[in-house]
């Protein structure tokens, strides 16, 4: 009787956390491990074009090795990642691998986890001081995606003996690290390759397609002149050039950069409607954050068992590459 009602208790703790955290995909559908085997959590904020496919990949990851895995989503809420991080902690999970809100949000979800391994994916804390053998964080390196729309870019402009470039910068979700270093990288590569650069305006989309498609139909009768559009992810791209089709422009006329190569971001980028992209493997990513996981439950090097790295700044940090893609290589990374 003593152990029913221990049973009873503990269910009703972890239904009760489930409830606290907000939507969580149900239990029928837990990706359940070996006997024996690790049981981790996945939290994410949000559901955008890429971070699906990241979901996707590592519940993969985690069949791959061997480990039980469960995904709980917070809603772009932060109150709710916390919520959905304690619940994980509650159910016993060994480690939680945490997509962030935002990056202020890294302390309180590390506090959250208790005992658990925690490991941030994708997106890093603002504060690397915040890591340590107990949580780490899998991600790409973001000064180099900016870095190489920049690059190519200023290859781009610098062929057309073009010296001044005006561009318009499509912005991701603030308050995120990745973020800012998108914004800034770009600006900073056409700079150092001795270009002139003046922005013409910065449109918030939040990194989603339909935001970026409605405000570029806004915005776009009234930009002036303008050379190129730079923006922080792929859907955004696509958003704005939906945008200039329905407004009978020629997308192609001026250099559209997006980051991700997303399957709709090479396709338009074959099209001709996009003039580059950068890869970030979000497979690299969920087998490395799976892989981290691991390492730190059973005290081994974070990269143990990857071709990884970690970043020269931080050791709790491993970076997987950025590759940039042009319609010259893009059916190399075509899924």
């Amino acid at each position: 009787m003593k152990n029913r009602r221990l049973a009873a208790a503990l269910g009703a703790a972890v239904t009760a956390a489930m409830l606290a955290c907000g939507t969580v995909i149900p239990m029928a559908e837990e990706n359940a491990g070996e006997d024996g085997s690790y049981e981790m959590a996945y939290v994410l904020s949000v559901r955008d074009e890429f971070l699906r496919t990241l979901e996707d990949d590592v519940v993969a990851a985690a069949k791959d090795c061997g480990v039980g895995m469960i995904t709980l989503y917070a809603g772009s809420d932060s109150q709710q990642l916390i919520n959905c991080v304690q619940a994980a902690n509650t159910m016993g999970k060994d480690a939680v691998i945490i997509n962030l809100n935002a990056a202020e949000d890294a302390q309180a979800c590390i506090e959250a986890a208790g005992d658990m391994k925690v490991v941030f994916i994708n997106r890093v804390p603002a504060d690397y001081e915040l890591l340590s053998e107990n949580a780490a964080a899998v991600a790409s390196d973001e000064h180099t995606s900016g870095t190489y729309q920049g690059e190519f870019l200023a290859e781009y402009f610098k062929e057309k003996g073009q010296t001044e470039v005006n561009y318009v910068m499509l912005r991701g979700t603030g308050g995120l690290v990745h973020t800012d270093l998108r914004c800034e990288g770009p600006v900073k590569a056409m700079e150092e390759a001795g270009l002139t650069v003046n922005e013409v305006a910065v449109i918030d989309a939040d990194y989603n397609r339909e935001a970026a498609k409605e405000a570029m139909l806004e915005a776009l009768p009234e930009l002036g002149e303008y050379d190129c559009i730079i923006s922080n992810n792929d859907a955004m791209a696509i958003g704005a050039i939906q945008a200039m089709q329905e407004l009978g422009m020629d997308p192609s006329e001026k250099p559209i950069v997006g980051i991700d190569a997303t399957v709709d971001g090479l396709e338009e980028l074959k099209a001709g409607n996009m003039a580059m992209t950068v890869f970030q493997s979000h497979e690299g990513q969920a087998f490395g954050s799976v892989m981290a996981a691991i390492n730190m439950l059973e005290g081994k090097e974070l990269t143990d068992g990857t071709d990884y790295t970690v970043s020269e700044e931080n050791p709790y940090v491993v970076y997987v590459p950025f590759i940039p893609v042009t319609p010259e290589n893009a059916d190399t990374f075509a899924q």
